[in-house]
């Protein structure tokens, strides 16, 4: 229940966390769009500020189809392809934390499940399409104590890493 109600929080607060360049890179794309996507090409990079780290095995990306047939949901997990630490930095007005980035591709099975979806999909091309990013922390949150996640997804190595959250903050404590 507690991962499900930080994934509610991130995606309630990532949509007013979402750059502009971002919305304005992909407001075109579309059906065929997503059907011409290289799935082994899918990255995902997350970065959550110390003292917190990822339940790696909770990891998934999901894609949602909003069409005239109602809303679905598709699964596709995710595995480890990189870790490392990223030093805080202090600045003469702002300072930001310490921060762990974790690298993540589709794992064997979620990409032949992706082309399958594609493929499904592909009968159906009209809807509304989106991504997201599910996760889980290791450490159990303190009273008032917040994280600072970013989230980067890569559709395709020529476009590279585009931002879906940039530094939000989330009060993970009881009194949120």
């Amino acid at each position: 229940m507690k991962n499900f109600l930080v994934l509610l929080v991130l995606f309630l607060y990532g949509c007013s966390s979402i750059p502009v360049s971002t919305m304005l890179k992909y407001r075109n794309f579309n059906e065929q769009s997503f059907a011409s996507l290289n799935p082994s090409q899918i990255r995902s990079k997350i970065r959550v500020s110390d003292p917190f780290t990822l339940k790696l095995e909770k990891i998934k990306l999901s894609l949602s189809l909003e069409n005239e047939k109602g809303l679905r949901n598709f699964l596709f997990p995710l595995v480890l392809e990189d870790q490392h630490l990223i030093a805080s930095q202090e600045g003469f007005f702002s300072s930001t934390p310490a921060k762990t980035e974790y690298t993540f591709r589709l794992s064997e099975q979620a990409v032949a499940s992706f082309a399958e979806t594609q493929n499904l999909l592909s009968e159906d091309l009209n809807g509304k399409y989106s991504f997201s990013i599910g996760a889980g922390f290791n450490e159990e949150p303190k009273e008032g104590q917040s994280v600072y996640i970013s989230i980067l997804l890569q559709l395709d190595e020529d476009d590279g890493y585009f931002t879906l959250i940039e530094d939000a903050e989330v009060d993970l404590g009881k009194d949120s």
